[in-house]
């Protein structure tokens, strides 16, 4: 989007000796600006006056003016977009020109395509963010693209204000580093893993975890789990049940790692384990199952005690057999909505304590409930 130039119809601005001589200076600024802005609104949005502009014109340090304009967005009569920068919104909504901001969203092809919680969370964040007048650019990378320049060259292409990074990886650090370089601010999403920068906000599964294994214990006098592991994609929630099984909950406990070549022997060998429960504490190795033999699946889950710990499955038949697995979910509504809250308020940009959402357990509930088809 091209840079616009302000129209000659804006009120001149006053002068900085237009100030009281005694009160706040940023109080006293977000007054002139709230009617300057007031004062100019017509029906539909038009350019208004950049930060540098308003600091030379008054003389005050751009964070001063970055303060009144942050408010102005938070009472709805101004939009900060890279390219045109700011907006004076227009008195009547018009979807077509409104826009709050427009916001990235990468994306990894291969976690979007087989793991639906994952999925899931960029379909309900695009729709939350439409619906609130922001517009999305989503873009799709393989893990090899991180180690370049190709991700954030295009993502600086579209002229984006913020990047919404969900589960940033550690191979993502070289590419937000040039993102923030380039003044394009940057939110995460993280899952307790270690990532390339600080996230706002957390999505926590501990707990949810515990409460299936205390469950397992207690209800159903599991005794032996068998924890299933990727070799190339370890979850911080597998440490999370070593330590919660062999120090809370007393349970014996053996882990089989899954190889990338494995094939469907791997189920048979699951098939084969004397184990009480068998818990995937990976979804990206619960649905690589799914994609591979999801017959030797299917059979798994109607013979052993089965948990997902990070959401359900995706099945490729045409109806989602009818099994009972033990599952840990998040409420992907709450999530989303409490994070667009926090963009239109600008809260997600404070430094503060960072905003977690809890996962909730599920236990002996029908997979056709949950699992999507593909």
């Amino acid at each position: 989007m091209a840079r616009q130039k302000v129209p000659r119809s804006l009120t001149k601005l006053p002068h900085r000796s237009s100030f009281p001589e005694t009160g706040n200076v940023g109080d006293q600024l977000l007054h002139i600006l709230r009617g300057v802005a007031t004062n100019n609104q017509t029906k539909q949005p038009q350019s208004f006056y950049s930060l540098r502009e308003i600091a030379e014109q008054f003389c005050v340090p751009l964070s001063t003016v970055a303060g009144a304009y942050c408010q102005l967005e938070r009472e709805g009569l101004l939009s900060r977009i890279r390219g045109s920068r700011t907006i004076l919104q227009g008195s009547q909504y018009d979807r077509r020109l409104s826009v709050r901001a427009f916001i990235g969203l990468p994306a990894s092809l291969a976690a979007f395509v087989t793991i639906q919680d994952y999925r899931m969370f960029f379909i309900r964040i695009r729709r939350e963010l439409r619906v609130r007048g922001f517009a999305t650019a989503m873009l799709f990378f393989e893990p090899e693209e991180l180690a370049t320049d190709i991700v954030a060259e295009r993502l600086k292409a579209y002229e984006v204000d913020t990047i919404l990074w969900f589960l940033p990886t550690l191979a993502a650090r070289q590419t937000a580093l040039r993102l923030s370089d380039a003044g394009i601010r940057m939110l995460g999403i993280t899952q307790g893993e270690t990532s390339t920068f600080h996230c706002r906000y957390e999505l926590r599964r501990q707990a949810a975890v515990t409460d299936i294994l205390f469950q397992w214990k207690t209800r159903y006098a599991v005794k032996k789990i068998t924890i299933v592991e990727s070799k190339e994609q370890r979850s911080s929630i597998t440490q999370d049940i070593l330590k919660g099984a062999s120090e809370d909950l007393n349970l014996d406990f053996d882990v089989i790692t899954l190889k990338n070549d494995d094939t469907g022997s791997f189920i048979a060998t699951l098939r084969r384990t004397k184990t009480d429960g068998i818990v995937f504490s990976s979804c990206g190795v619960a649905s690589r199952h799914a994609f591979r033999d999801p017959v030797g699946l299917v059979k798994l889950m109607k013979t052993r005690r089965i948990a997902f710990l990070e959401g359900p499955v995706n099945m490729p038949f045409a109806q989602v057999p009818e099994v009972l697995i033990d599952l840990v979910t998040l409420d992907w509504q709450v999530v989303v909505s409490k994070i667009v809250d926090d963009l239109i308020s600008q809260a997600a940009f404070k430094n503060g304590t960072r905003v977690v959402f809890e996962a909730k357990a599920h236990l002996r509930v029908p997979l056709s409930q949950f699992a999507q088809r593909l």
